[in-house]
């Protein structure tokens, strides 16, 4: 059976090795572990109980955008731990595919033909 995605025709000039940076890069990805959108917070609460105030807490909580929609799920602290370390590495992630996605962009715009400026 024959596939409905059309072909795209392969490069006429090669790109050449990517740089050495990149390649560090695409390495950092391949090492990365679990991640996670979202953010966590630690709370502590003070509430007022038989006209004392007490400190309550803390709570762990964990929000993220879904579907245009906040979601917030509450954590223990193992969870809340274990979170924290996949939304900080799923910012790293971030961070190297924009870098990686600016080198390609620069790299194409260097290294193949372009139109002719009219002016």
């Amino acid at each position: 059976m024959k596939s409905s995605q059309p072909q795209l025709p392969a490069p006429r000039l090669a790109l050449g090795a990517p740089p050495p940076a990149y390649q560090q890069w695409v390495d950092a990805l391949g090492q990365t572990g679990w991640i996670s959108l979202g953010s966590v917070v630690r709370r502590h609460l003070r509430r007022r109980v038989a006209g004392r105030w007490v400190d309550k807490g803390p709570y762990y909580f964990w929000t993220c955008k879904v579907a245009g929609r906040t979601v917030c799920q509450a954590l223990s602290q193992a969870q809340y731990e274990h979170l924290q370390g996949a939304i900080a590495a799923n910012r790293q992630v971030l961070k190297t595919l924009a870098r990686m996605r600016r080198t390609t962009l620069q790299t194409i715009l260097k290294k193949v033909p372009g139109v002719r400026k009219r002016k």
